[in-house]
């Protein structure tokens, strides 16, 4: 296979460097604009600069240059993010050792999550409508309310620019894979407008040639029964809309109506001979968010959403007699949905002071019906079963200020009010709601022009998922108390000429009720118990250079650390990696050619056996590369080519639940206009 890919990779540059004619030195139309009333936070009212905890911020233009598919592949490159594979072959982030559950993520402000687990699956959000993707850690605003104990991700999406711009994308992988992407995008005086769809198909994901069919971790006879080839289970089809309409009255004032949508059809790479798959998988919202600026001292910003996830997960074992793997159910059918608002109010006072204020509410309701046969383990009753539901509504108060002295110095603190209140629980008991105070402060100084540092201190909630509270095949348990941790943070950014940036940060959490599970008489039940530090550092250099050669290299090192109780010692997280090193270096030829190529290297994790025992995970590197030309046909229209490659040297890895993909190409066109 090898040799079939390097092959095509010398054809496609033969071809491309013949047919390049020179570039236009014209600026090409933008491919959307960044849709502001994405963010949660009014940026304009503040300085972004001045922030008291890391942020990183992934662009459209990385994506693009990266060849990422998903969300999941964009993140994968920020310092302090790792991206892994899941119990059902989900990815699953995890943000300095803080596992998504602890994460809130966003689409354009708007919570994106599976109401019953509280976390959703990245890889199902491709990356064709995303303008930036925004990453905000440790004592991020009150303002974003709870359950950000390990921070936040937003995803904004695009919106149109002032010239209309239409793309069409094809590119085409082994195991039948292929995607095909439209965009379209413009303005008419105050009103514009996006559009996006696309699919994307495939038939799995190689393995790599390394991989042992024989090895006693994963291959045949194992829980994972992997013999080589395409992975079990690794198919999907993927269907996205996503659209908006705006109206900008002036600069003052503007609304946005958005409707995002997610239709997939998905197979589960599982382990403990489980083979599942997602027959349907919708995930679709719909809101409106507006911002008005009354005086130069008050502004305003509000938003209402509605978001509606149903899925179905078959069993599909293809052990016909099920008598070594017992079916926990025939299908199990989600419908759940999440209604809720929010509204900020910004004072102004110019150098003094900006007083920020917010108020949130959301509703997460969870529908679950499942359908057993014969050979259901443990099944009394034959065919659907009754309808559980369950409700929780959150509601979220904050304050905060910043504060500005002596011109260099700024002052945040704020704190906000969160609420947790159970209303609906199928078989069980709606606790009491439960309320908590979660205060922050920080500070930051510009040294001089070059050189700023901050500081900051927070704490941190996160209330238990539906999950936790009510799973009777997991042990829920309705007296669980919400996990806390306080955040600590200190970093810097420096400036070296006018291509050089670099920064850093240390950072130190301690969590206290920490949720997890343990088993009681044999059954297993989640419980509030033990506690968790987690320290480390982060260290990123970025060259931006005249030349079009841009370099970025990041650096974490990650100490994260468990225990029990308090008689117990603290021991290693598992699938936490102590270190990871990213690198990502870009250039762009005179004739349109532009190359790319990123590579990571994780090392120093574990995991724990069935007697508790760490087992080391073997460290790895993988390399991805990119290659694409544009081409200018006319006046308005261009067409780019491009070969993408990942895992380029076929490395055979993993970090827990199963062997990961090997090499994998694509070879495709994009046609703008």
């Amino acid at each position: 296979m090898m040799k079939v890919i390097y092959t095509v990779l010398l054809s496609l540059l033969t071809l491309t460097i013949v047919c390049a004619g020179p570039v236009s030195a014209e600026e090409n139309r933008k491919s959307g604009e960044v849709f502001d009333l994405g963010d949660v936070l009014i940026m304009e009212k503040g300085d972004e600069i001045n922030a008291i905890t890391s942020t990183d911020i992934v662009s459209g233009d990385d994506i693009e240059m990266r060849g990422n598919e998903t969300t999941a592949e964009a993140l994968e490159f920020i310092p302090g993010v790792d991206i892994q594979m899941g119990g059902k072959g989900q990815a699953s982030l995890k943000l300095r050792g803080f596992d998504q559950e602890d994460v809130k993520v966003l689409i354009d402000g708007v919570p994106a999550h599976e109401s019953y687990f509280g976390s959703l699956d990245l890889d199902q959000i491709p990356v064709d409508a995303i303008a930036k993707i925004k990453v905000i850690k440790g004592a991020s605003s009150v303002l974003y309310g709870p359950n950000t104990m390990g921070g936040v991700i937003n995803i904004i999406t695009k919106k149109g620019g002032k010239k209309p711009y239409t793309s069409v994308t094809t590119s085409f992988g082994p195991n039948d894979t292929q995607n095909y992407v439209v965009n379209h995008g413009g303005s008419k005086e105050k009103v514009n407008y996006w559009i996006t769809a696309s699919r994307r198909t495939t038939d799995g994901f190689e393995l790599s040639d390394d991989f042992d069919p024989n090895n006693s971790r994963t291959g045949i006879g194992t829980d994972y029964n992997e013999d080589g080839g395409t992975r079990d289970l690794s198919y999907f089809t993927k269907n996205t809309l996503n659209a908006k309409i705006g109206y900008e009255y002036d600069d003052t004032s503007k609304f946005y109506l958005s409707f995002d949508y997610h239709q997939n059809e998905i197979g589960c790479p599982t382990e403990n001979k489980r083979y599942w798959e997602f027959t349907d998988w919708t995930q679709w919202h719909l809101s409106l968010a507006g911002e008005h600026d009354f005086t130069d001292i008050l502004s305003v910003r509000g938003r209402v959403y509605y978001v509606d996830h149903t899925d179905t997960l078959e069993d599909i074992s293809w052990d016909a007699s099920h008598t070594t793997n017992k079916k926990w159910f025939e299908k199990s059918a989600y419908d759940d949905y999440t209604l809720g608002g929010e509204a900020q109010v910004y004072l102004d006072f110019g150098d003094a002071s900006l007083l920020k204020m917010g108020a949130s509410y959301m509703k997460d309701n969870h529908i679950q019906q499942d359908f057993y046969d014969a050979t259901t383990m443990g099944a009394t009753t034959l065919g659907w079963q009754p309808e559980q539901e369950y409700e929780v509504n959150i509601y979220s108060f904050g304050v905060e200020d910043e504060v500005r002295l002596f011109k260099r110095l700024t002052l945040n603190a704020g704190v906000s009010f969160d609420v947790h209140d159970p209303v609906k629980a199928y078989g069980g008991i709606t606790r009491d709601s439960v309320e908590t105070w979660n205060p922050q402060a920080g500070a930051s100084f510009d040294v001089t022009q070059e050189l700023k540092v901050y500081a900051s201190v927070g704490k941190k909630t996160r209330f238990p998922q539906m999950k936790e509270l009510y799973s009777t095949l997991s042990g829920g348990n309705s007296n669980l108390n919400p996990q806390e941790t306080i955040a600590y943070e200190i970093g810097a950014s420096k400036r070296f000429g006018s291509v050089l940036d670099f920064s850093t940060a240390v950072f130190f959490n301690d969590i206290k009720e920490r949720i997890t599970t343990q088993k009681v008489s044999g059954v297993t039940q989640y419980i509030n118990k033990g506690e968790s530090r987690i320290k480390g550092l982060e260290a990123q250099l970025n060259l931006v250079t005249p030349w079009n050669f841009d370099l970025g290299v990041g650096y974490t090192l990650l100490s994260s650390e468990d225990k029990a109780d308090n008689a117990s010692p603290f021991l290693k997280s598992e699938y936490v990696p102590e270190q990871k090193f990213t690198f990502d270096a870009r250039y762009t030829f005179d004739f349109g050619l532009s190359a790319s190529f990123q590579a990571s290297y994780t090392k120093d994790q574990i995991e724990y056996d069935s007697s508790n025992n760490q087992v080391p995970l073997e460290n790895f590197w993988v390399c991805n590369a990119r290659l694409n030309q544009n081409i200018k046909l006319s006046e308005k229209f261009s067409t780019d080519l491009f070969f993408h490659v990942k895992n380029l040297f076929d490395e055979n890895y993993e970090e827990g639940h199963g062997p990961y993909p090997g090499i994998s190409f694509l070879l495709g066109m994009k046609l703008s206009f």
